[in-house]
This record gives structure tokens, C-alpha cells and sequence, in this order.
């Protein structure tokens, strides 16, 4: 059939939206325009998500995760004569320090997937549109390959 249905275009243009659906849930390297030729940028890991803080000069330092959750603590032992309550405030100081880390690492890393996100739309969209001509295409030579066998 000189006409005959090509399905390999359209396989494709599957095969390219499974592989944005991936990168837009977080499975694999996100590569917003990378038809626009530009670099690949991993997806955030665990060690961004991580705020970093000190308290009293250096004398206490606090890390904590995603949304201020502490992981860990450490103070340094000369601080064991300067009583409770200046330990309480430099591990105060420390803990918000790294909370405030946190936060702005968790809206630059934000603000940077709202960029990919919005070139992976851009993505999936023509995606879309490439896949539904392919289907119009389809539907087009098997109507007139029915209307053929009809005849004969």
C-alpha cells in the first residue's frame, strides 16, 4: 500500500511524552528545552534540601531537612561552663539559622522547577499536538483504505 499507515512517528511521539511524564515526576534528569538546545539540570537532591546554620560565634552548629526538620546538632564542648541558658540561646540562634537556610533553598530550588515546569508544559503540549496529528493521520488512511476495500 503506497499510502499505507506509518505508526512509527507516532510511537515516537509516545515514547517522548513517557519520557517527559518521567522527568516531570521527578524519576529521572529533568531537560527543560532541550529542543532549544540548551543543558540538562538534575533534579534537587536530598543534600539541597539540607539548611545549614551556627550559633555563638561557631560554637554550635545545626542542620536540619525539608521544612526545618533538625537532623543534627553539635556543640562544642567548651560551652558546657557557660550554662544552660547561653547554650539554649546559641542552639536557638543555630536551629533558626539553618531553618533560614532551608527556606531559601527550598524557594530557589521552587523557583527554578517553576521555570522547568514550565518548559516541560511547553514540551508535553507540542508532544501533544504532534501525537493527535499522527492520530488524525491514522484515522485518515484507515478511512480511505475501508473506502478502497469498499470498492473491491
Amino acid at each position: 500500500m503506497a499510502s499505507g499507515i506509518d505508526p512509527s512517528g507516532l510511537s515516537g511521539s509516545l515514547e517522548q511524552a513517557m519520557r517527559l511524564l518521567s522527568q516531570a515526576s521527578g524519576a529521572v534528569t529533568a531537560q527543560p528545552g532541550e529542543a532549544d538546545g540548551q543543558h540538562d539540570q538534575p533534579v534537587p537532591g536530598a543534600e539541597q534540601m539540607v539548611g545549614r546554620g551556627t550559633g555563638g560565634d561557631g560554637l554550635v552548629e545545626a542542620e536540619v531537612g525539608a521544612f526545618g526538620a533538625l537532623q543534627t546538632l553539635v556543640i562544642d564542648p567548651s560551652l558546657s561552663r557557660a550554662g544552660t541558658s547561653t547554650i539554649a540561646e546559641y542552639v536557638l540562634e543555630a536551629v533558626q539559622a539553618a531553618q533560614a537556610d532551608e527556606r531559601a533553598r527550598r524557594a530557589d530550588l521552587t523557583a527554578a522547577a517553576q521555570v522547568d515546569s514550565t518548559a516541560l508544559t511547553q514540551q508535553l503540549e507540542r508532544v501533544s499536538q504532534e501525537a493527535f496529528r499522527g492520530f488524525q493521520q491514522m484515522i485518515g488512511d484507515l478511512d480511505a483504505a475501508t473506502r478502497r476495500m469498499n470498492r473491491h
